[in-house]
């Protein structure tokens, strides 16, 4: 008899190895049948779990080769009611089949197949914002809260205000008595927190606030015409060049919207040598200390000249969300048309076929060489 087993396992190895040829042959040739037609995974990585075929595979045989080895342990004691041993072929070859197609097809909607394309004409609101960052030694001040200068206010309001952004392309320009580019546009927020995080007053060392340099330097971003563009000037106010005068035509003819935002209180405060070692003293002219404070008149005349809103926060961590409300009339004027090619994902197919399989799979013990 346990020949007889020995020859049914040998015949059911070969009809399993036989049924994977197969099957992984036919797989293939459809696979280099529809790929000319442009399918493809989104996901292809996840064939890597096709390797847990062959260790199911390896699991049934182990499990066939117990049985054959329980059967010739006990087969001395012939039929009783404690254990009855028998080998079915068809029975083990369908669960193991059914099984491992189960895992197959489930891999294949893992990796997401897609299949064919379409154009889909679409929509949507682009804004270019560049924010100009006042980096004179006046937002060393600390007038707001103590130890904390008006520079690190803002910088929190900046970051908060990037936190609200959606999809806007974003540049940073900084500026004192002259103006550079920190950061060129993009819509990498994580980057632009961290170049912000990093800005210090010792960055330029000409000294003084000019808003017009900031305006033209930023003008220099504006490439894409189809974008609406937007200007933020973050500042004390306290411009005393008055170039902003010479940029206002110029803003206009380009349609750039502009937002002003003080920092500071009209109370003011002593500007530190050294903001991060108050010991060093603070700024003096003619043997006397300067007092910094919030020019919000200054604002308001730079404000009403552009036709800009102009907001103020004295707030350790202001609120910026008004700017956002404020530029959302430009992102409403400017919709830019575009067409995507979207692909079909089929991945319900094989999922659906892994389900079938399953259900297969749990019949086959009430439906073969049921006894």
């Amino acid at each position: 008899m346990i020949n007889e087993f020995n020859s049914r396992f040998r015949r059911l190895l070969q009809l399993t190895l036989i049924a994977e040829a197969v099957f992984w042959g036919v797989a293939m040739l459809l696979y280099a049948f529809v790929k000319p037609g442009s399918m493809d995974f989104l996901h292809p990585g996840m064939f890597w779990f096709f390797w847990l075929i062959p260790a199911l595979f390896a699991g049934f045989v182990w499990r066939w080769l117990w049985k054959i080895r329980l059967y010739d342990t006990y087969r001395a004691m012939g039929k009783t009611r404690m254990i009855r041993v028998r080998f079915q072929p068809i029975r083990y070859f369908l669960q193991y089949f059914l099984l491992r197609c189960v895992v197959f097809f489930v891999v294949v909607a893992m990796a997401q197949p897609v299949m064919g394309s379409r154009k889909v004409k679409g929509s949507r609101r682009v804004l270019d914002l560049v924010i100009c960052l006042d980096i004179s030694s006046s937002m060393n001040t600390m007038d707001i809260a103590e130890n904390t200068s008006r520079l690190t206010v803002a910088k929190r309001g900046l970051i908060q205000l990037l936190n609200n952004l959606k999809g806007e392309r974003i540049s940073v320009v900084i500026f004192a008595n002259e103006a550079y580019t920190q950061l060129p546009l993009t819509m990498d927020y994580g980057a632009a927190k961290m170049f912000i995080q990093e800005i210090e007053t010792s960055m330029i060392s000409d000294q003084g606030t000019n808003v017009g340099a900031a305006l033209e330097v930023a003008q220099e971003q504006f490439r894409d015409g189809e974008s609406g563009h937007a200007i933020v000037v973050i500042t004390d106010g306290e411009d005393h060049e008055q170039q902003w005068l010479e940029q206002i035509e110029k803003l206009r003819e380009a349609k750039i919207e502009l937002s002003y935002y003080g920092i500071g209180t009209t109370k003011g405060g002593l500007i530190p040598n050294d903001p991060y070692d108050l010991s060093a003293g603070y700024k003096r002219e003619g043997g006397v200390a300067v007092v910094s404070r919030l020019d919000r008149e200054g604002l308001r005349k730079m404000a009403a000249a552009t036709n800009s809103n102009v907001d103020f926060s004295d707030a350790p961590f202001p609120d910026m969300t008004s700017l956002i409300a404020d530029l959302s009339s430009v992102q409403n004027k400017t919709v830019k048309e575009m067409e995507f090619q979207v692909q079909h994902n089929y991945f319900q197919v094989p999922l659906l076929i892994a389900f079938f399989c399953f259900l297969a799979y749990l019949f086959v013990p009430l439906l073969v060489n049921r006894e």
